[in-house]
């Protein structure tokens, strides 16, 4: 047959487990993972807050150099925008801050 032995008791342990030879579809199959977990996108915000002209760009960037993620410009767009961080929420927090610093440097 050409066929590994491993691959007919693999097929045989999920034929076992599931009634056929192929796995079922994927839970997650049609659904997009995050790769920023809560503490990096918490990290993104706090950045943005601080920084609120970075392109995204720049944000890769300091996301590869401290955190050691490799992720594209779109995927982070994507991850900002399913978490809510959209352009116009973070001016609102900067504007904040700033507002914040002003006042603070009056009193």
């Amino acid at each position: 047959l050409g066929v590994f032995r491993a691959s007919i008791y693999h097929w045989e342990a999920i034929f076992a487990e599931y009634g056929t030879v192929n796995h079922p579809p994927s839970p997650i199959h049609g659904q997009r993972l995050r790769i920023l977990t809560c503490a990096l996108m918490t990290a993104c915000e706090a950045l943005f807050a601080e920084e609120s002209d970075l392109y995204l760009d720049e944000v890769v960037a300091w996301l590869a150099l401290t955190h050691d993620i490799s992720i594209s410009v779109s995927t982070l767009c994507r991850n900002l925008k399913e978490a809510g961080l959209t352009r116009k929420l973070l001016h609102k927090l900067a504007a904040e801050r700033d507002k914040e610093c002003r006042h603070n440097g009056r009193s």
